[in-house]
């Protein structure tokens, strides 16, 4: 059996990729204030995916606020697309020249405003584990993420990160 095969079946098929990333757990990070490219991986899994979609969109109807429940049950539905891979986010710091947008303030967005932290905020919940990785890269962190991405849509049948709308 290849290794690469094994490695996918383990859930590994992207560690190879990620090797150079430092990682700590999502809910005590502490990210430098530089540029570069930052992604979410799963250290351990809770309660099943199709679970915590019903339990939060349960919760969230009984606000009655339709703005709202769209909002948050639109990208909590991402949740489903975990598959065996525990990478589920790609992105980067700090994209445009004179960007102030570093590693510590994206790790920060995902307390207030960033398109993950609703999946996040459900999979913490629910008993998951992830860790916040990283990786300095001060040249051209867009490039970078955007390479990322598509090696991980080449090994992974066209697709992007499960919590990654684009």
């Amino acid at each position: 059996m290849s290794t690469d095969l094994v490695n996918k079946k383990q859930g590994n098929c992207c560690s190879a990729v990620f090797s150079d990333f430092v990682f700590q757990d999502i809910r005590n990070a502490h990210p430098p204030k530089s540029k570069g490219v930052y992604v979410i991986r799963i250290r351990s899994r809770g309660l099943a995916t199709s679970e915590i979609v019903a339990l939060t969109k349960q919760r969230v109807v009984k606000l009655q606020w339709s703005m709202l429940e769209n909002n948050i049950l639109g990208r909590v539905e991402r949740i489903k697309n975990i598959g065996e891979c525990p990478l589920v986010y790609i992105g980067s710091a700090g994209t445009h020249q004179n960007s102030k947008h570093t590693l510590f303030g994206r790790y920060r967005d995902f307390s207030g405003r960033h398109t993950a932290m609703y999946p996040l905020w459900a999979l913490l919940y629910f008993g998951w584990e992830l860790e916040y990785g990283w990786r300095i890269e001060t040249d051209s962190p867009a490039s970078l993420e955007e390479d990322l991405k598509q090696i991980y849509k080449q090994t992974h049948n066209g697709r992007l990160p499960a919590l990654v709308h684009r």
